[in-house]
């Protein structure tokens, strides 16, 4: 069902046809740009051979066409089973595989990158897995997915605007998901929650009157009557101490 909902959906096409094209040039800045940088440096730090980067769940194409510019990788292939958005991969000049990752059958690929995908997943062990397989010995997994124990889905909880299906199935925090790669051939060797949004989206939702912070003094005290002194800094101190709803997960293939 799954399968045919993102082969057909209209909410996809419309994503492709409208949202992605008049939104990309500020998510390349400040969203995809940073994230081909990081992955790179990621490499570098474990010392991961960069010839071939898969990126599963590619969507639009923009990191792929980011990380290529940096010239790091000699091949950077995407994985993306919509139709539409694997249209607009090719039409980017990139190579795409048009199919889940569950049937993709590639050797000697160095680095797997998932963004914003495994928490769509009906049965996400399959999924990594089928990454495990593909991946050789020593060989790279990076993936973020939402932390549902980082501040803002916990403050928020129904009322998050990320909580919701058939997009949304399951959600991981850092403990549990290390669990999951462990018992599908991986070692966990990076864990990191640098979002810069929670803070921001629970006031956000405290000034439009949807959440009651009557009875939650601090909350109100910091997210509202102290936002300009103090804002900046709480957001720092949730994404330094693993509290933060954004998180990267990188891990070794054993």
């Amino acid at each position: 069902m799954l399968a045919e909902f993102y082969a057909t959906s209209k909410s996809i096409k419309h994503w492709n046809d409208k949202i992605f094209p008049s939104s990309e040039d500020s998510r390349r800045s400040q969203i995809f740009a940073p994230r081909a940088k990081r992955v790179v440096e990621l490499c570098k730090k474990h010392n991961i051979v960069t010839k071939v980067l898969l990126d599963v769940g590619a969507g639009f194409g923009t990191f792929c066409e980011e990380v290529k510019k940096l010239a790091v990788f000699d091949k950077v292939i995407a994985v993306e089973p919509s139709h539409d958005l694997a249209e607009t991969c090719r039409r980017k000049g990139l190579d795409v595989i048009e199919k889940p990752i569950e049937k993709v059958d590639l050797e000697e690929v160095d680095v797997i990158t998932n963004f914003e995908l495994i928490e769509h997943l009906y049965w996400p062990k399959d999924f990594l897995l089928a990454c495990g397989e593909t991946l050789p010995r020593g060989g790279l997994l990076v993936l973020t997915t939402p932390n549902i124990k980082g501040f803002d889905l916990l403050v928020l909880g129904k009322l998050s605007d990320n909580i919701g299906g058939p997009n949304h199935l399951n959600y991981f925090h850092s403990e549990s998901l290390s669990v999951l790669l462990q018992h599908c051939g991986f070692e966990v060797i990076e864990v990191i929650t640098p979002g810069k949004l929670d803070a921001g989206l629970v006031r956000k939702k405290i000034l439009s009157d949807e959440l009651d912070v009557s009875s939650r003094p601090f909350l109100k005290y910091v997210l509202i009557e102290q936002w300009e002194t103090t804002g900046e800094a709480f957001q720092r101190f949730l994404a330094d101490n693993g509290l933060s709803s954004h998180l990267w997960m990188v891990a070794r293939k054993i």
